[in-house]
């Protein structure tokens, strides 16, 4: 029996980051914008151009348009409003930025379009590619030679200039700049898919698909890819270690999908070995089941024991395990004498996830960075296991929490960030030991068959793989110890 208790603007490429490669639909040539939706800048009369304002003026006046669009709206309403502007040159909207351009068309002055059609490009390129939107710059670098043939029926009053403008953009199209500009998107595409980052990019997409400043769609895409990418991860390794033990004479043709090699079956059987006579999931269920119906100071009081148990002396010292006692006890003490609630459990375990990894969005936490310097991530990696089966819905908290983290090293080599990477490689392999849909078994083998498991340290035990049928309801009881 268990007792739980009683114890920008540049024409400078931005520096190199990563972002997970995929393409937005490309746009249609022919889509209409809705003045009401897209275009919410003051309408400004063509009189108002008609007055001597300055070519620089209206270099300025587009230049800043696209600044603050750029800070302001989504990417694809960007990419959009670039379109009508730069490529379309339609009538359906009176804006600022578009009657600057046909006066630059009127003036005749390609080198002041060739400057600010440039000047708008970098301004989006350099943006989107600071916050890692890769997909859009190659959307925005297309865009530029698109229309170019077009002899699409346009009023007398823009035709001149529509065919001014569109020769002035082919110029640019086959000059120097702009395939200095596609070798630039290139090198970033490039650096983002072989940056070590680039491996996790499961927990960037869900940073991502919460992100507040993204559209609906968007988000939607983050959160469909992050799940795609878990789930070929979970397979790859399950494919992998169900085809290792093998004979001497065949081969396993499946990919390792860690970085650690071999060194991946050794952790599978930690982790199944640290599981005890219980397994995580069915402890976790366990727990809540007992703690029903108690004060939120006896849930945590009950909640450190859980963290802890099956951890001995050598995973976990007393001065962890006070420092981590501590932070419990200062969570929401205006609860106390309430039961704890859902909600409740939710905060907790986010304060405790940030605790273990980031404490402020960027940098590591103390006991993150203690934890990893003295060889305890799967110590980490487990207790962060059993805060997200104690409340899965925190899992999103905690990959935002890693996604913080990856970003703050990602500019760094994969040498110099190699503990994190470690720890990465531990927290993704434990939680695919735990997925809901492969199961994990060690298994002791007869003398016999030991010779054949030649990938295991200890070829007594054999890992075993396979798709899980419906769950055991846990039938064993945990007592629970309040706090006197």
């Amino acid at each position: 029996m268990i007792v739980f208790g009683g114890f920008m603007e540049s024409l400078n490429i931005l520096p190199e980051v990563t972002t997970e490669q995929f393409l937005i639909p490309s746009l249609n040539q022919n889509q209409l914008i809705s003045p009401d939706i897209l275009i919410s800048e003051k309408i400004v009369s063509s009189s108002y151009f008609e007055q001597n304002i300055s070519l620089s003026q209206a270099s300025e006046i587009i230049c800043n348009f696209f600044l603050k669009q750029v800070n302001e709206l989504p990417p694809e309403t960007v990419l959009l409003k670039f379109k009508i502007i730069f490529i379309e040159l339609t009538e359906m909207v009176d804006l600022e930025p578009q009657q600057a351009l046909v006066t630059i068309a009127s003036y005749g002055s390609e080198e002041i379009f060739i400057n600010t059609f440039k000047r708008s490009i970098y301004i989006l390129f350099n943006n989107w590619n600071s916050l890692r939107k890769i997909e859009y710059v190659e959307s925005l670098i297309q865009l530029i030679t698109a229309n170019l043939n077009n002899q699409e029926q346009s009023s007398s009053k823009l035709k001149n200039q529509r065919e001014k403008l569109n020769l002035w953009r082919n110029n640019f199209a086959t000059s120097q700049d702009y395939q200095e500009l596609i070798q630039s998107a290139l090198k970033i595409k490039n650096s983002s898919l072989n940056n070590w980052s680039h491996r996790y990019s499961s927990y960037l997409l869900v940073y991502q698909s919460v992100d507040k400043k993204k559209s609906v769609k968007e988000k939607a895409t983050a959160k469909t890819r992050s799940l795609v990418l878990k789930k070929q991860f979970k397979s790859e390794l399950a494919m992998y270690t169900a085809r290792s033990i093998v004979s001497a004479n065949e081969q396993n043709n499946s990919d390792n999908p860690t970085m650690i090699g071999n060194k991946v079956f050794s952790l599978i059987k930690k982790i199944l070995q640290k599981r005890s006579s219980f397994n995580y999931t069915n402890l976790a269920r366990i727990f809540l089941n007992q703690v029903q119906g108690i004060s939120y100071k006896d849930f945590k009081h009950n909640l450190l024991n859980y963290l802890f148990y099956s951890l001995d002396e050598q995973d976990l010292d007393q001065t962890t395990k006070k420092q981590l006692e501590q932070q419990i006890e200062k969570l929401y003490e205006g609860y106390h004498d309430q039961d704890w609630d859902n909600q409740l459990l939710l905060r907790t375990c986010n304060r405790l996830i940030e605790y273990l990894t980031t404490v402020n969005q960027a940098n590591p936490s103390p006991l993150f960075m203690f934890l990893i310097t003295q060889g305890k991530d799967l110590i980490l990696a487990i207790m962060l296991l059993k805060l997200i089966l104690l409340c899965p819905q925190s899992r999103t908290h905690l990959e935002c929490c890693l996604a913080q983290l990856i970003e703050h090293y990602q500019s760094q080599s994969a040498s110099d960030c190699q503990w994190l990477i470690n720890f990465l490689e531990v927290l993704q392999v434990t939680l695919s030991v735990y997925a809901e849909d492969v199961q994990y078994n060690l298994v002791k083998m007869s003398e016999a068959q030991q010779e054949i498991s030649v990938n295991l340290e200890n070829s007594a035990y054999r890992i075993f793989s396979q798709m899980k049928g419906r769950r055991k309801k846990a039938s064993r009881k945990l007592k629970v110890g309040a706090r006197n």
